[in-house]
Order: C-alpha cells, then sequence, then structure tokens
C-alpha cells in the first residue's frame, strides 16, 4: 500500500470529524464543502452536486476530482454530453495529476460509448489497477465494471490479455481491493486465456482452474428431496443434519428415494453420474482450518449455505434482488468444518475463498464419518458488493447514495441477471427530462430484461430510452446503431444499409456496427457487399470470433475453400473448443476429417461425453457399421443413460439378426435410470406392436360381420355409424403405457362425409388409416406439404373410413405411485355405435380404481402373468340423445376409465405448491400499491382490498399472463393474479380455494372427485370468517360469489388444507323491476320503469353496455331490454345509474309509450296483455328428457308495477294470486287493487341446480308450466 501523505490525513481526520458530529443525513453537503479544503473528492457513495463537482473539475489538477466530475455528467440528472467531454478533453490534456481510480473507470466508459475500444480497454486496465490500492468503499463495484467490460471488449482490441498481462496477473496474484466478485471474472478470464493459448492442457489445467478458482475438490450430491415444486426451496429435509445415511425415506407424493448420488468432478463442478428427478438436492464438504481465519464460501445455484450448521446464506426467491446474495462470509476456528447448500439441481460447485476473492488453500474431504464443527463459526458482514443496497432498495428506503455509485450497484445486478434491479436503481436518473445520455444509454440495456414488465412494453420502454440517449448525445454508437436496426425492422432492411454504412465509416474501431451491417447485406442477399464488409472486419479485428465466423460462412458461400481453411484455422487457434473443422468436414461429408476432428475435441475435452457418440454417428454415416458399434460401446461406457446411443448400438444388432438386441437395449436403458421411451417405440414397430399385437383386430372381418348383421333386416342410426370402437391398453408398473385403438366409421349421409374427410394426421404408430371401398377397393391419403390435415380420398355414401395406430404414453412420475387412464366412452351423439370395446392390461399388484357412469356392464376378467385383463364391451349402442342445456356429456354417457393413485389428498399437496406466490414484491410496485389505497388506513383492510380490486377491474384486460407484476404493467392477463400481487405488496393474505358446485355431479370414485371441487375462489384473510370474491368477470361487485358457490364446501389452498364453507348469503342472480303506466282509456298508456340489475345479471349487463357503443344504447335498451318487459313500447328517455359503482345494482330508469297497454275487447272493455313475461315454461321445453337438466345459474326477478286507470275505468274487486314451489324453486304472484290502481307484485326465483330425467323432470315440467298460467292470467277492466 502506498504511503499516507500529511495531507491525506488532514483530510481523512476532517471528514471522520464530521461525520461523527452531525451525523449521515448532512455528510453530503459538508463533505462537498470539505472538498477544496483538502483537495479532493470524498468517497464514491458520498453524493455531491453536479454543479459542484463542474466548477471544481473546470480549475483542479486532481485526477479524481475530473474523474468524478466525468463520472457524473454521465450518470447524474442534469449531465450532459457537452460537459462529459469537456471533462475528458482535461483528463486527456495532461493538466491532471494523480491519475486514479474514477479517472480511469470514466475515461473508459466515455471511450467505449463513443467508439474507442482500444482506449477504453486501456482505461479499464488502469482502472483495476488503481482499484487494488483504493480505500474507497465502492472500489469493488468499480473493479467488477472494469472487469466486465474489459472483458467484453476482447474481440474489439487484439492480443488484449497478452498486452496487460502484467497487471492482471499482478492483481491475480495479490487482489488488494478489487473486490472477490471482479477477481472471479477475471480468473475465468484467465483460465481461457491459459486454454486458448494451450499453454496448460488436461488434468494439469483442471488442476490449475479448481486451484486458483479455491474450488472444493470432494463434493458429495444427495437427492432428489421433496415433490419438484418452488416452495421445495424454502422447506428443511432431512440431509440438513450429519451424518448422511446412503438413502433417506421415499417421497410418497412421487415415489422417489433420496440418496447419496454417484458424482464426478469436473474441474470446479462436480456433478450428479446418475439420471434423477427434479427437486432439492444438497452438497457437501468439510474442510480442515489450521487455525482460526476468515472465510468466504460460494456455491453455485444455492438457496441455502451453512457452515457448522450456522446458516450464512439465505437466498429466497421471493425476496426482490435475493440472488446477488451469492457468498457468505463467517470466522471459522481452528479445526474441520462442514459446509453445506441447499441446492436446485443435481450440480454444484463450492469455493473456498479469502475475504479478497483469492483461494483459501484449504484441503477438503467428503468424510462424514469423522467429527467437525467443535467451535462454532461467527458470522461476518455481508461480502455481497450490492447487498445493502438492494436491502435498501426494496424497503423502500433512500440508501442516499451518488448517481456514480448507482450506476455501479445497478450494472453489478445487471451482471448477476438482475435487470428488474438494475431498472429499478436507474429510475431516479433516467426519470428527470435531463438525464444524462450513458446513465439512459445503460438503462435502455437493463429495460430489455426487466422481467417486471411484459414483452412488448420492455421494448417500448428500451426504445424511448435509447432514443432519448441518442436525442442527448448523437456519438453514442450503440443507441444509434439500436435505433437504424428497429427503424429498419419497421420499414424495411434497405432503410438500413446507408446509416449503417456511415457508423461504420465514423467507428473504423468499433465491429459491432460492421458486423451488423453484413448482417444486414446477407439478409437481402447482397454477396459482394457483404464480402467486402467481412473481410475488412476480420482484418481489422484478428481476435473477434463473430467477425471471423461471419466472414468463414461467407467465403464458403462463395467457394472460396482456400481462404476458408485460413479464417476456419485462426478461429481454432482462438477457440481450440470450437468445431469449425467439424462442421465443414460434415457439410463437405469428409467423414475422415470429421472423425479426425472430433477425436480431437475428445482428447481435449474429455468431459464432454457426446463426442464419443458424435463419432459413432459419423462413422455410421461412412459406411463402416462395425466400427460404429464399436465406438457407440465406448460411448455407453461413458454415459450408460445415452438412450440415442443404446438405441442405435440396439439397431446394428438387430440389423445382423439379433432379434432380441432391442428388449436387452430398452432394460439396459431402464436400469441406467432414461427412460427409453424410443427404445419401447422402436420395440413395438419392429416386432408387430410386441405387447399389443395378440389384442389386434381384422378391420376387413368386422366389416363383413356387420353387413351380415344388417342384412338380417337391422339398422344402425346416425349420420354416420361407428361399426368399432376398440382399444387395448397395456399399463406398466412405471405409470407408462400402449394404447391400441382402432376405429371403423362407416358413411351414412353427405353430412358425414363433409365431416368426416378431413383428419388430422393421427398420432404414434399407425397401422391403419384408409378408406375401404364397399366392393373392397382400398384408398389411403396421401400427405401434402404444409397441409395440417390429411384428405381421405374419394370418401362416399357407403364407403367405410378404418384408423388403427398405437399411442405411447408416458408416465406421470412418481415411479409408478399414480396413473391416469383414458376416459373411455361406449356412446356418441350423432353416431349409433355397433361395438365398442375397452380392454386394459394391468399389473396385479396395483389398486386399480374404475369408475364407471351410465348402463356399462361388468368387465370380464382373465390373468394374464403378472397382469389382469379387463375388457369391456356394449353393442349397437344407438346415437346419444341431443339435448339442451345437458351438462358434459362426459357426466351422463356411458364410460369406464381407471387409474390408481389418484386422490383428492394427493392432489391437494400439488395445488397448494402450484398456488403458492413466488413472485418477488417490486418496490415499484409496492409504490403502485400504495398509491392505489392512498388515504385509506392500513387498519382498514377490507377498504385497500376493495380499492386494489376496484383498480383491477377497471384496469386489467383478460389475457394469457399470470405473472402478477406484467399484469399490472401490461394491463393485460389475469385479474386473480394481478388482485393477489397487489394485496401481498401491501403485506395483506390472498388465498386461493377450491369451491364444490352446487351443481356439480356427484362423484363416480376417486378420480372423480377431484373434479368435482373445479371452481376457484379468492378468500381474503382480513378478519373473522374472511372475504370470499371471485376475480374472473370484470364487472363482478367486490365481494361477489355466484350463487352456486354459496353455502359450498371449500378447500383453502395453503399448508393443511383446511375445509371450510363459503358464506350462506349474497346478492340474488337477477332483476327488479319497479314503476308505474298511466293507462288511458284507448289502451295506450305513459310508462315510468326502473329496472336493477344484480347479482350475474348486473355484471352480464354491464360487460353488453362497455361494447355497445353510445350513440346505440338507446335502441339497444329499447329493442332488447324494454320490448321483453312491454311489448310495442318506444322508448322516450332513458338514464343509467350505477354503471362505475359495481357494489351497487345496475339501474335503468326508462320513460317510454306503449301504444296498447291493454287490448280493446269491446263493450267498453280492456283486456291487460301479458306484462313482465318470465316464460319459465322455455327452461322444460321438452316433454321429457334421456338427460339431465342443466340449471348453470340461478334466476331471479322481483315485479313491483302499478297500472293507474283513469278514474271512470272500472277496475275488478280483486286479483288473482298463488304461490307455487318445487323444491327450493318457487313463483309467487300477489296482484292487487289499490283504489284506481293495479298493483302487480311478483316474484320468480330459480337457483342454479340439476333436475334429473324421470319423475323429477316430470315435476319440474308441471311446475314450470302451472306458473306460466299464474304469471299469463289475463286481467280484464273496464265496464
Amino acid at each position: 500500500m502506498e504511503p499516507i501523505t500529511k495531507n491525506d490525513a488532514r483530510c481523512l481526520s476532517a471528514r471522520r470529524t464530521v461525520t461523527r458530529a452531525i451525523g449521515a443525513l448532512l455528510v453530503a453537503g459538508v463533505l462537498s464543502t470539505a472538498v477544496g479544503a483538502c483537495g479532493g473528492p470524498p468517497d464514491a457513495k458520498t453524493p455531491i452536486a453536479l454543479s459542484k463537482l463542474r466548477s471544481q473539475g473546470k480549475s483542479s489538477t486532481d485526477g479524481e476530482v475530473v474523474g468524478r466530475w466525468l463520472l457524473d455528467e454521465m450518470f447524474a440528472p442534469g449531465g450532459t454530453a457537452k460537459g462529459a467531454e469537456e471533462a475528458r478533453n482535461r483528463l486527456l490534456s495532461k493538466k491532471t495529476s494523480g491519475d486514479a481510480l474514477y479517472a480511469a473507470l470514466g475515461g473508459a466508459i466515455w471511450d467505449e460509448a463513443h467508439g474507442d475500444p482500444k482506449r477504453a480497454a486501456q482505461g479499464y486496465v488502469a482502472a483495476l489497477g488503481h482499484a487494488k490500492k483504493s480505500e474507497d468503499a465502492s472500489a469493488p463495484l468499480a473493479a467488477w465494471m472494469a472487469t466486465h467490460h474489459l472483458v467484453s471488449l476482447r474481440g474489439s482490441v487484439s492480443n488484449l490479455w497478452k498486452n496487460n498481462a502484467a497487471v492482471l496477473e499482478s492483481i491475480l496474484a495479490a487482489p488488494g481491493h478489487v473486490g472477490w466478485r471482479a477477481l472471479a471474472e477475471l480468473h475465468e478470464w484467465s483460465s481461457a486465456e491459459t486454454r486458448d493459448r494451450a499453454e496448460v492442457t488436461g488434468d494439469a489445467f483442471d488442476t490449475l482452474v479448481t486451484s486458483r478458482m479455491g474450488c472444493a475438490r470432494n463434493v458429495r450430491i444427495a437427492g432428489p428431496f421433496g415433490r419438484g415444486s418452488a416452495p421445495d426451496r424454502r422447506r428443511s429435509f432431512a440431509a440438513e443434519r450429519a451424518p448422511w445415511p446412503p438413502s433417506w425415506p421415499e417421497e410418497p407424493s412421487r415415489g422417489s428415494v433420496p440418496h447419496v448420488l454417484e458424482t464426478e468432478r469436473h474441474r470446479c463442478l462436480t456433478a450428479s453420474k446418475e439420471k434423477t428427478d427434479d427437486g432439492i438436492f444438497y452438497v457437501e464438504t468439510f474442510f480442515e482450518a489450521p487455525a482460526d481465519r476468515d472465510v468466504l464460501v460460494a456455491v453455485q445455484g444455492a438457496v441455502a449455505v451453512w457452515i457448522d450448521d450456522v446458516l450464512v446464506v439465505d437466498r429466497d426467491l421471493r425476496q426482490w434482488g435475493v440472488w446477488q446474495r451469492f457468498g457468505g462470509a463467517v470466522r471459522v476456528p481452528k479445526g474441520r468444518h462442514r459446509v453445506l447448500a441447499r441446492v436446485m439441481n443435481d450440480a454444484a460447485s463450492v469455493r473456498l475463498m479469502n475475504l479478497d476473492g483469492s483461494a483459501a488453500n484449504l484441503a477438503t474431504d467428503s468424510d462424514a464419518t469423522k467429527p467437525y464443527g467443535i467451535g462454532r463459526p461467527v458470522g461476518l458482514p455481508d461480502p455481497n458488493p450490492i447487498s445493502r443496497i438492494v436491502a435498501e432498495t426494496a424497503a423502500g428506503r433512500d440508501a442516499r447514495l451518488s448517481p456514480l455509485v448507482v450506476a455501479l450497484a445497478a450494472h453489478a445486478a445487471w451482471i448477476d441477471g438482475l435487470s428488474d434491479v438494475a431498472a429499478t436503481l436507474m429510475q431516479p436518473l433516467v426519470e428527470p427530462k435531463d438525464a444524462a445520455p450513458i446513465a439512459l444509454l445503460f438503462a435502455a440495456q437493463y429495460a430489455r430484461g426487466d422481467l417486471a414488465f411484459a414483452e412488448q412494453v420492455r421494448r417500448i420502454t428500451e426504445k424511448e430510452l435509447y432514443a432519448r440517449a441518442y436525442a442527448a448525445d448523437d456519438r453514442l454508437w450503440y443507441a444509434r446503431a439500436w435505433l437504424v436496426l428497429d427503424d429498419a425492422d419497421q420499414r424495411g432492411l434497405v432503410e438500413a444499409v446507408e446509416p449503417l454504412r456511415k457508423l461504420a465509416a465514423d467507428l473504423p474501431g468499433v465491429p459491432q456496427v460492421t458486423e451488423q451491417l453484413a448482417r444486414v447485406y446477407g439478409r437481402l442477399g447482397w454477396r459482394a457487399e457483404r464480402m467486402r464488409a467481412v473481410k475488412g472486419l476480420s482484418e481489422r479485428f484478428p481476435d473477434d470470433r463473430d467477425a471471423l465466423g461471419l466472414h468463414l460462412t461467407a467465403l464458403e458461400d462463395d467457394g472460396a475453400l482456400a481462404e476458408a481453411d485460413k479464417v476456419a484455422a485462426r478461429i481454432k487457434q482462438l477457440d481450440p473448443d470450437a468445431e469449425i473443422d467439424l462442421d465443414r468436414a460434415l457439410a463437405r461429408r469428409d467423414w475422415k476429417a470429421a472423425i479426425a476432428e472430433l477425436r480431437r475435441l475428445e482428447k481435449r475435452r474429455p468431459d464432454r461425453k457426446e463426442i464419443a457418440g458424435r463419432i459413432a454417428d459419423v462413422l455410421m454415416r461412412s459406411g463402416d457399421p462395425s466400427a460404429a458399434a464399436a465406438q457407440l460401446e465406448k460411448a455407453l461406457a461413458k454415459n450408460p443413460a445415452d438412450v440415442q446411443a443404446r438405441f442405435r448400438l440396439a439397431d446394428h444388432a438387430y440389423a445382423q439378426g439379433d432379434t432380441s438386441a432391442l428388449r436387452r437395449a430398452l432394460a439396459a436403458a431402464l436400469q441406467a435410470g432414461a427412460k427409453g421411451i424410443e427404445i419401447r417405440e422402436a420395440v413395438e414397430i419392429l416386432e408387430g406392436a410386441s405387447l399389443l399385437e395378440p389384442y389386434r383386430m381384422d378391420g376387413r372381418k368386422i366389416i363383413r360381420e356387420f353387413e351380415a348383421w344388417e342384412k338380417s333386416g337391422k339398422h344402425m342410426d346416425g349420420n354416420a355409424a361407428r361399426i368399432l370402437d376398440y382399444a387395448a391398453v397395456w399399463v406398466h408398473s412405471d405409470g407408462s403405457s400402449e394404447m391400441l385403438e382402432h376405429e371403423i366409421v362407416r358413411m351414412q349421409s353427405q353430412e358425414a362425409v363433409d365431416r368426416e374427410s378431413e383428419q388430422k394426421p393421427p398420432e404414434g404408430l399407425v397401422l391403419r388409416f384408409r378408406v375401404i371401398k364397399p366392393d373392397g377397393t382400398i384408398l389411403e391419403p396421401e400427405p401434402v406439404a404444409g397441409k395440417p390435415t390429411l384428405t381421405l380420398p374419394h370418401l362416399e355414401v357407403g364407403d367405410y373410413f378404418e384408423l388403427e395406430h398405437i399411442i405411447a404414453m408416458p408416465s406421470e412420475g412418481a415411479k409408478g405411485k399414480r396413473y391416469r387412464g383414458p376416459h373411455w366412452f361406449f356412446r356418441e351423439a350423432d353416431k349409433g355405435y355397433w361395438r365398442s370395446e375397452f380392454v386394459v392390461m394391468a399389473p396385479k399388484d396395483r389398486p386399480v380404481e374404475i369408475e364407471t357412469i351410465g348402463q356399462v356392464p361388468k368387465p370380464t376378467t382373465a390373468e394374464r402373468g403378472p397382469f389382469l385383463e379387463r375388457r369391456w364391451r356394449v353393442d349397437e349402442s344407438p346415437p346419444a340423445p341431443e339435448e339442451a342445456d345437458a351438462p358434459n356429456p362426459r357426466e351422463f354417457l356411458p364410460s369406464v376409465r381407471i387409474g390408481w393413485g389418484i386422490d383428492l389428498e394427493d392432489t391437494l399437496l400439488r395445488y397448494v405448491d402450484a398456488a403458492s406466490e413466488e413472485t418477488p414484491v417490486d418496490p415499484r410496485l409496492v409504490r403502485v400499491a400504495r398509491e392505489i389505497v392512498k388515504g385509506i388506513p392500513a387498519s382498514k383492510q377490507d377498504e385497500r382490498a376493495r380499492a386494489l380490486y376496484k383498480f383491477v377491474g377497471e384496469t386489467v384486460q383478460d389475457a394469457q399472463e399470470n405473472d402478477g407484476r406484467r399484469v399490472i404493467t401490461g394491463r393485460a392477463g389475469s385479474r386473480q393474479a394481478a388482485f393477489s400481487y397487489l394485496m401481498r405488496l401491501l403485506d395483506m393474505k390472498a388465498e386461493l380455494a377450491l369451491v364444490k358446485s352446487r351443481i356439480a355431479m356427484p362423484p363416480a370414485g376417486k378420480m372423480s372427485e377431484v373434479e368435482t371441487y373445479d371452481n376457484v375462489v379468492t378468500r381474503l384473510d382480513i378478519g373473522g370468517d374472511g372475504r370470499w370474491l371471485t376475480l374472473r368477470d370484470k364487472f363482478a361487485p367486490f365481494g361477489y360469489v355466484p350463487a352456486e358457490l354459496r353455502g359450498q364446501p371449500a378447500i383453502r389452498l395453503v399448508p393443511g388444507t383446511p375445509r371450510t364453507t363459503t358464506p350462506q348469503l349474497g346478492d340474488a342472480d337477477g332483476v327488479r323491476i319497479e314503476g308505474r303506466a298511466f293507462l288511458k282509456e284507448d289502451g295506450s298508456a305513459s310508462v315510468e320503469l326502473s329496472q336493477s340489475y344484480v347479482g350475474r345479471m348486473g355484471i352480464g349487463l354491464r360487460a353488453v353496455f362497455d361494447r355497445v357503443a353510445e350513440s346505440k344504447r338507446s335502441e339497444f335498451v329499447e329493442t332488447r331490454l324494454l320490448a321483453n318487459n312491454l311489448p310495442g313500447a318506444r322508448l322516450k328517455d332513458f338514464r343509467m345509474e350505477n354503471k362505475d359503482d359495481l357494489a351497487a345494482p345496475l339501474v335503468l330508469k326508462m320513460k317510454a309509450d306503449v301504444p296498447q297497454l291493454a287490448r280493446n275487447i269491446g263493450g267498453g272493455k280492456l283486456l291487460l296483455k301479458q306484462l313482465f313475461s318470465v316464460d319459465i315454461a322455455q327452461i322444460a321445453s321438452l316433454p321429457q328428457r334421456q338427460t339431465p337438466l342443466l340449471l348453470g345459474s340461478s334466476s331471479h326477478v322481483e315485479v313491483d308495477f302499478q297500472i293507474i286507470a283513469p278514474t271512470t275505468m272500472r277496475l275488478p274487486a280483486s286479483l288473482p294470486g298463488g304461490e307455487l314451489r318445487d323444491g327450493d324453486r318457487s313463483v309467487i304472484v300477489k296482484d292487487a287493487v289499490e283504489g284506481n290502481a293495479l298493483k302487480l307484485v311478483r316474484v320468480v326465483d330459480i337457483p342454479a341446480g340439476r333436475v334429473q330425467p324421470g319423475a323429477e323432470y316430470a315435476r319440474f315440467v308441471q311446475f314450470t308450466q302451472s306458473a306460466d298460467e299464474l304469471l299469463a292470467r289475463e286481467i280484464a277492466i273496464g265496464n
């Protein structure tokens, strides 16, 4: 470290004194004053007014002061291109001394953004050198940015590492304060350079990388644990306790057995050699500390890390920005220590480092029998450079950071894949209209990957930021090029040529611009221009792989193979692992050269197991199958789970006459942990569909039998007749299966011919797909390229269509714990079934569940070794009736299905996991949520929830998006997701519940019981029994639950799946009609009418009015609403009340003239026409039914209407009334005469429900007819 001067000491002392004296809130102002006295700026995190930096920088000779000025001109609001250029020029003018970290970094960023990568690279290297010695707390962030940009310039600057090796290698040897994240990138770059130059190869290279990075060499992995769901990442499993047994108890829900896996290590990465399911895995290693010391541990992909059972890293992915929390720091006592990590896949690396990021050089082992953790580790401050900044931002607190540190932190977040964090951090810098150009440039890059926004919104934001950046500084080449290409996407590629040519000419040192120009030439087909561009690129940038690749492609397209060889050689020199020679050899069918290149790659990269299989593939294509078979054996020795290699080897053996080769290959693949579906399908193809071959039927024989049956005088009804409807299913113990399906359909009408003539291509292995003519002629369809269907040739009435195919259905997983078979129907709506048969072979040791619906005979059974055959057959089924308002046909058509392991409790476990909210809480959207509920106290949670509900209903349109963040920001998607996320942003609990509808069909067994809970309702945990609501309908009032879901069983989708019941009460789904009519002696009348729509009726009518134009509403009200109640009425005026107040009924207030409210029947008498017709009988329009009648929604109508007659008109003394009931359905009429007025009071209530055919339906028909008679009685008035 360089010595501190007296002046430096005075400055440090002054700063410490100020800080202690007046506190953190005033540090910025005092220190900005102290800058002039001390001659240098405070540390980077201290904000300084840009005006003050400008004033000081213009006259300062301190490079760091000018560097801070330059950086703030580039990132701080108010910064300008002119100001930044002035600062950059001052640094270049030699008028400054003491060039340091921020001077070098600022200059490098400016140079790179303005098209001078060589000078930028020099600046980044210098910045790293200064960061190593810097005491500034933000130096690690600056070094990380410098390193990342430096690595990205490798292609633009030739020999970048070689020319700066002395500085870079000195940093690797003694990192100082560059920080462990920057050092890790430098190590990776150094390793790549070492490998590319072939300085160290093979095991020596692996050892070098492992040692440099501080990687543990002895690591164990165990798993998979859990159910393979996102909440598993937060659950604790038995492997957290030591020592590990060889295996743990089976996971009940999916049958997997967690165990210690067989692993292999490639450099730092330890990975499982076994085929594993998804789930949680644990990584374990032990290290020996020779003395008390500090250790920095980082485990790839970890969500939690412990040292000696002390949690040092915790990454709950529901926490915004948590992924950057990569490392954990602890002080460990002398002795042996255990490192344990919970990871999300079966591979990981464990790095043990000093706090500066250099390798800790600690010996590791995996012996769990030795004791560990005699002394307890002590946690150290968080070593992750942006953790505090992210935490402050997530909490909505102002971290009081300078624009420079904000920009550095945002860039670090972006490197870690946290574009949303980066964009959030940059937001205060780019929202002002006077945002600095380079701040806008950086923010545009971050906007591209900001997952809180829908893709279209991200694109719009990105374009806006680039446009603003370019407008503020037209020399920002990346923004300029991006806008040119974006414009070309809209207007055509030709429009991009001249702008890109000019930009490339202005920036000869930036290869990316010319590369884009070359790609545009290629897409336009301008070969000469492309060649000229790429040749110049490869000459100017001999280290740029993209440029060389473009040149190579152009040369090969033009047939210049000799030149192409030279370019390919250069690419291989830069990247010895590149497959350039292999690709070229394969394209030329030069098998010898391809094999030689693959063998070279195999020696260089023994970790790449697939290379042996690729060699075998080339040997086979070259015409040497024996050599290919030998090579495949080698490939399988390296990777036993390689199904493709095993398949090809078995195929070779089969071709040599070994007919059992495929079966042996299938067994071996399954034993190795592979699924083997490809081999199983091949077995079926090559061995005559194998297991299902005995179950195949002769289609022509079936047709002959059918025709003989017809000759006996019988006939199948329907537009078409399904002569054969047959399936045989073979179910394996692992839950996988194959189904042979065979159908034959006879065309009995032109309607059937028109409908059946176009068929989707069948799935699986097709055995028969043809038309059979009555004379026995067979016609098969010919596929047409690009046509999604197959046309049955010359299909006519009387022809038969035959389809026979085999479909392989994979297991649902769970090691055969669950199987869900096909739902087989023995009847169809428009076809008669002459023979319908369903056969199932299932393992005898599985607890098979059978569910039948309708009139299905019991199966015949037969034992077939370890399998039990079940066979159902139904003959001569007529077409099923098609009746209005029938439920789903699967609820009443005769059918059967089988399965095992599928029940409500097991399914609910998975539903609870699926309902878990995993989306991070974005602080930008927290501000949105708080703005929505502004003015509503936190104690009034119901009112807050109502405000959120209203916001969602008013702003969100239906779409496919299910991420709550993107629904809110994009204003389209699932309202449920948006509402739940907004509730969570305000720490309010919204949970989902499954509700059984009152019209649900009773379950036939455990499998169908799952399906009866098919309605999702939201429950708000806001005291008492909570608030229930649905978010499906845009215009549903807050707290609305459909009538058929009220008072119904519900299951809350939270851990424990508590059962409850939805509230009984709620608004009726209907309309209330009130008003009066002033009857005239000629029977005409003027009417004042109010119709109030509530519940589902209000929801539906609001949706209709939302679509009807304002100018068309009067016409709609007159013809569609008024005319139903008062035929012939002419609307004079109407107004709508509560249209936007969803909590209130939607009210239509109308005034109308009715030309004939009452009909003159002579003798001075009038007969009132039927008013407010309900026509209940139309619900039961059929005299009898064969299927249930489904009343899918409730209907409720209330009428309270007065007809005021002229005083001279005689009224009856009373009016007929009555009351009818059918279960919970009712009709009440309480009409009365009051003075010179007739008062019509009526209530019709028809709740949702089912009416079964037979006696129940007959009673319902009688009820509806009697109700209509009661409601439609005529009333005579007059003399």
